[in-house]
């Protein structure tokens, strides 16, 4: 299946989550099985986006949930695939399920921050002709966070959590450049357990002074301007097949 021409440029936070959002109805309040839920989400996504959609089935899943993620194929990119694919996680025991207002829009949100994520992934390598960079090389003692840490310190993973990371903070603090730099300063992030910044300093042992952590401040930072316009990017280069 080739990929048709598409300008992801075009693509923001807000439409994003709009677009999926418009599903509220076909959704939230009713009683679905993950396969009936799926099936809805898969048309609706595939009539507006070139990305794949899948549905997995996931232990880890918390029971009445349905946590997103997203995979950026980059070997098919290259041979002008749809690239792009969205997961779906729920739990095994859940046979039905019954989506509230507030767990559904927190599902739009996410929807939108992980097409982004992907989005970043995406021209980063388009750019360099879809050539792999050096990976960062952790020296933790444990196996865990040695693996942690060489997610979070890899060079196009700060890329995309960074504008992640800012669309997060600008959703708590408003455009606000000091209040969200000495939030990143701090640890009032251990009391929010879900963010971006409580993942980045918990794998690097809350150590505000270490290279990465100092490296994905910076990136926060100049990417508020860029979370403000709800888009990664100011151009559309390397964005536009």
């Amino acid at each position: 299946m080739a990929q048709l021409p598409f300008d992801w440029s075009e693509l923001t936070r807000s439409n994003l989550y709009s677009m999926f959002y418009s599903l509220n109805s076909d959704l939230v309040g009713k009683e679905l099985s993950p396969s009936q839920i799926q099936k809805r989400i898969n048309r609706h996504i595939k009539a507006h986006l070139p990305v794949r959609v899948k549905k997995c089935i996931y232990a880890p899943t918390t029971p009445g949930y349905i946590f997103m993620g997203g995979v950026y194929y980059s070997s098919l990119d290259a041979r002008y695939k749809p690239a792009i694919e969205v997961n779906f996680n729920y739990n095994p025991d859940d046979k039905k399920l019954k989506l509230t207002q507030y767990r559904f829009k927190r599902m739009a949100i996410r929807f939108a921050d992980v097409v982004l994520h992907e989005i970043v992934h995406m021209r980063q390598f388009r750019a360099r002709n879809f050539k792999s960079l050096p990976g960062y090389q952790s020296t933790a003692e444990l196996n865990k966070t040695r693996k942690e840490q060489e997610y979070y310190g890899d060079t196009d993973e700060m890329g995309a959590h960074s504008f992640n990371l800012a669309c997060e903070l600008l959703d708590r603090f408003g455009y606000n450049p000091g209040q969200i730099g000495c939030y990143l300063d701090s640890d009032q992030c251990r009391r929010h357990k879900n963010s971006t910044w409580h993942s980045y300093l918990k794998a690097f042992n809350w150590n505000h002074n270490h290279a990465i952590i100092r490296r994905m401040r910076n990136l926060v930072m100049r990417n508020l301007e860029n979370a403000y316009a709800g888009k990664p990017f100011k151009t559309n280069l390397w964005l536009t097949y």
